[in-house]
């Protein structure tokens, strides 16, 4: 019994010397984004970091899978006319956010997930070129 009170008090005197450093970590934690098997975590230092901007870019391709995947295997394609053409709610977010074609083609991991022909994949190591 005198054992597993030690243990118990040893382990309770851990936690409160772990937590702070915890508490440390997840403030610089800005947001994650979980697709399938692999998680993206965006920090703090990121100066150009826009969330809402990433939010609505999410749910745009979320509705179309195609079009990310597109952009995932080349990420220009967002200055492609005819392209955008074909999404109005992509052409919409690229009216909203006039830098976003910019930041796509220069930075497409923070707003696609890499796939197959990705010119990106290093990123996750694994992915295979078609």
């Amino acid at each position: 019994m005198r054992h597993l009170v030690l243990a118990l008090i040893a382990a309770c005197a851990l936690g409160l010397c772990c937590s702070p450093a915890l508490a440390q970590d997840q403030s610089d934690v800005t947001g994650t984004v979980v697709r399938g098997d692999k998680t993206i975590v965006f920090e703090r230092g990121n100066a150009d970091l826009h969330l809402q901007e990433l939010r609505d870019f999410s749910q745009i391709a979320q509705a179309n899978p195609e079009m990310a995947s597109a952009i995932a295997r080349k990420p220009s394609r967002v200055s492609d006319a005819n392209f955008v053409a074909k999404y109005p709610a992509l052409q919409q977010f690229l009216n909203q956010y006039p830098d976003a074609r910019e930041q796509i083609a220069s930075n497409p991991g923070d707003f696609v997930t890499p796939v197959n022909g990705s010119s990106f994949q290093h990123a996750l190591p694994g992915l295979k070129t078609e």
